[in-house]
């Protein structure tokens, strides 16, 4: 984990650096979820005009009648702006790395967790007001490539689809 962020820190620098004067940085959360436990906060990193790169880190919890869980997903997304009006907005394209790592603590049983990676892509449409203001909302499936439960039960592992969905609101640095 020290070393996805290790990385994630020098992929942000590195991008803001080749957008030395230029940098534009969309950063959104995504309130919907907290209705069900879940927090995910993201940050865009604009490429150019029609690209971007956006890392997104999220927790989900939950406490069900003494039964407790845990969710870590983290999300790395490439985006193709096809008419992008601002830089970076409208109709979109992407492709997706996903990691998630789950643990469930039932009260009357053994612990049990999940870790999976996996490969997708999506659709999305991101709208930029004058004065900043970002709403973006997407879909997207994958694949999970690694799906690795901590027994035998085998429950996560019934199906490798991986799902994605962003209904998120933020604010554009820069640009």
């Amino acid at each position: 984990m020290k070393n996805f962020k290790l990385l994630t820190f020098l992929l942000c620098m590195t991008l803001i650096s080749f957008n030395e004067a230029k940098a534009q940085v969309d950063v959104t959360v995504n309130p919907v979820g907290l209705l069900w436990g879940s927090f995910n906060g993201s940050a865009d990193f604009a490429l150019s005009e029609n690209m971007s790169v956006e890392g997104q880190l999220g927790v989900t919890f939950g406490d069900f009648g003494g039964d407790k869980y845990l969710g870590i997903p983290i999300t790395v997304y490439g985006k193709y702006y096809f008419n992008p009006k601002n830089g970076a907005d409208k109709f979109y394209g992407d492709v997706f790395t996903r990691f998630v790592r789950r643990s469930y603590n039932p009260e009357n049983s053994d612990k049990y967790s999940n870790t999976r990676f996996g490969l997708g892509f999506g659709l999305g449409y991101k709208i930029v007001s004058d004065g900043g203001f970002v709403f973006d909302i997407g879909t997207g499936v994958g694949r999970a490539l690694v799906n690795k439960d901590s027994d035998d039960l085998n429950l996560e592992s019934l199906t490798n689809l991986m799902f994605v969905g962003k209904l998120a609101i933020g604010y554009r640095f820069g640009g």
